[in-house]
């Protein structure tokens, strides 16, 4: 079990697992895309509004107790499994698997008492929902990274799919039959109950055949401590990397609609970052495993892998801020608002594909205590920005804040592992991409001005984007021969038709 993934080498074992993860993060985007719309549609940025801050402190509740013991069980499995200890990696994830529960049946209890007694008596049924939502996602999230930590993330995907699926149909059915946010509450906690189920049967049957042994005392130490630093560094990263300056938001601007337009713009970006992040994941279960089987290629991983996700998220990105007032077409004239909040976040939002290369190094390395740190600094950054900014400039000022620590955490992290790890970041290799997206951009918006709007114009300027971007990257060479090689054999874990275009596209670039 733990050495299948090695059948295959670490590039060819992130190009199938970057597939897994992205047909999983594609499903999730269509559906969650979707249902936004629709629901913004029906709904009005004015009712939207509420529920999206209550869905807001559920998500940002789930994510931190998430981030301890899933963060462990992912590096420690990976670990033991690559050293052919698979017993042990048994051992973790039941002991972790049994806390998990515990916590997702306290903090369930307390979301309840907190929400009838202090929240807003209209929406009490709907907050109810959500908040029983939680319990099956935190406990879904230690067989998911079971799976991640054998390599092995297309066990993954097929839950995902069938909880996406439930959560569009229901919501959909709900809102024809007139249920309203409770309806969408429901699809939502029933999408995250089969998601969690399947993932617990698939995982049950992997280590069916393995015995369980005894943690020895030394290691569960080193479980204790990572879980706690995790715990403490996803506490303070949400500051930065999820939506808390919505906090600000409905504190210090009277508009709620501006929760609204932000949570609308954010969930975008974070949709639109699915192959990014997709290739990330599947990078870090990797560098994950590479722990245990020896740090020599730790580095060469962390620098491939930012380059490749800088490669995937600068044109999704950029591409997503040029062509903004599509977002009016879509949800309808009520939401012009969005188009600044869309284009700014979506910009800013590349440093956070960019982080997890860096970050997942000094994770696997055992490093936690600077991102902590880093998380300290960057959250009261965002915190000071955000006091400045919302109060006169809503979404659009939290957009701003929130990218702006973004980046600054992205700069502190890659000085870190320069520094401390000695390596050279090749930041010539970055520019020459930088420089490719930046001319992509500036040819996407000067045909927005000059060609007719609407669909036909947005189709134009998207072509003729995706025509510049590989121009440019094959004038300034910012694919080379390496990168060609590499891609060569992440290739042969890729369907046999998808193959020969593939590397045609590669060859091309690379001027081969």
């Amino acid at each position: 079990m733990g050495t299948q993934p090695g059948k295959l080498n670490n590039s060819q074992t992130i190009a199938r697992n970057s597939f897994w993860l992205s047909l999983e993060l594609l499903f999730g985007f269509i559906g969650a895309f979707f249902t936004s719309v629709v629901v913004a549609r029906v709904m009005g940025p004015q009712r939207l509004g509420y529920f999206s801050y209550v869905l807001l402190l559920t998500n940002l509740t789930t994510t931190i107790a998430m981030f301890g013991l899933p963060g462990t069980v992912r590096k420690y499995m990976a670990e033991y499994l690559s050293r052919g200890q698979p017993e042990i990696a048994h051992a973790i994830y039941r002991n972790a698997l049994r806390v998990q529960v515990a916590i997702a049946a306290a903090i369930t209890a307390i979301a309840m008492a907190v929400i009838f007694v202090w929240g807003n008596p209209e929406y009490h049924l709907i907050s109810a929902l959500l908040a029983m939502s939680m319990a099956p996602r935190l406990i879904g999230c230690i067989p998911s990274q079971a799976n991640n930590a054998a390599e092995l993330l297309r066990r993954n995907t097929i839950p995902s799919v069938c909880g996406a699926i439930f959560n569009v149909v229901f919501t959909l059915t709900a809102l024809s039959i007139g249920w309203g946010l409770a309806g969408v509450a429901i699809g939502f906690a029933g999408g995250a109950a089969i998601d969690a189920l399947l993932k617990l049967q698939n995982v049950a049957r992997m280590l069916r055949p393995v015995p369980v042994a005894v943690i020895p005392p030394d290691l569960r130490k080193r479980l204790y401590a990572y879980s706690g630093q995790g715990l403490a560094l996803m506490t303070l990263n949400l500051v930065v990397w999820d939506k808390s300056d919505v906090f600000f938001l409905k504190n210090l601007n009277p508009d709620i609609s501006q929760v609204t337009f932000f949570t609308l713009a954010f969930n975008i970006t974070e949709r639109l970052l699915t192959f990014p992040h997709a290739f990330a994941g599947s990078l870090t279960a990797t560098m994950m495993a590479q722990y245990g089987r020896g740090e020599e290629k730790l580095r060469n991983l962390t620098l491939a892998g930012a380059k490749y996700t800088f490669l995937i998220a600068l044109p999704l990105m950029i591409g997503v801020a040029s062509v903004s007032p599509l977002a009016v077409t879509l949800y309808g004239n009520k939401y012009v608002p969005l188009v600044p909040v869309l284009a700014v976040a979506a910009t800013l939002g590349i440093a956070k594909s960019m982080v997890v290369p860096p970050s997942a190094l000094l994770q696997a390395t055992e490093n936690q205590g600077y991102l902590i740190w880093v998380g300290c600094t960057c959250g009261a950054l965002d915190a000071a920005l955000d006091i400045l900014l919302t109060p006169k400039y809503g979404a659009v000022g939290a957009a701003w804040a929130n990218g702006i620590a973004q980046t600054a955490a992205l700069v502190a992290i890659a000085w870190r592992v320069r520094r401390e790890l000695r390596m050279d970041l090749r930041l010539g290799e970055f520019g020459r991409i930088a420089f490719s997206g930046a001319s992509m951009a500036a040819v996407v918006v000067g045909l927005g001005r000059l060609v007719p709007g609407g669909r036909i114009g947005l189709v134009i300027a998207v072509l003729a984007g995706v025509v510049v971007w590989c121009v440019m990257l094959r004038l300034t060479g910012a694919i080379d021969v390496t990168d060609r090689d590499r891609f060569a054999s992440m290739s042969r874990a890729l369907p046999g038709r998808v193959r020969p275009p593939f590397m045609a596209l590669v060859n091309w670039l690379s001027a081969a």
